[in-house]
């Protein structure tokens, strides 16, 4: 592949790795996205999501199926938004600031819900 990044490892069967080496990869060729569980993955991952969702994928008109658990729902979630990039910013802004006051332990229902639910 001309141009290709050597800290990136591909791999693909055979007819889409021609397709890659002919056309590189373009927005049409997405059809479906998994996001990882696990904090740090999302958080680190925030740049990248925000040019993909916010400016390199709604150059396309495919569905795209999105899958994700965890903050990574969040992520999928942030990402159908109208302005993706906004949006999965304000994300783990908000991500990184959430704070659930509780005595030790797990917090009751009643309690995470009001906190979740509560307006900005």
């Amino acid at each position: 592949m001309t141009g290709a990044v050597r800290a990136l490892r591909v791999l693909a069967g055979p007819a889409a790795l021609q397709h890659l080496r002919e056309h590189g990869l373009r927005p049409a060729d997405v059809g479906v996205i998994p996001a990882a569980a696990g904090g740090p993955k999302g958080l680190i991952l925030n740049p990248l999501d925000r040019f993909i969702f916010g400016h390199w994928l709604p150059k396309s008109r495919q569905v795209v199926h999105l899958l994700g658990a965890s903050i990574g729902s969040w992520r999928m979630a942030a990402a159908t938004c109208p302005d993706a990039d906004a949006a999965l910013a304000r994300m783990a802004a908000d991500y990184i600031a959430q704070d659930y006051p509780h005595s030790p332990g797990k917090p009751p229902r009643p309690r995470w819900s009001a906190k979740f639910l509560a307006p900005n």
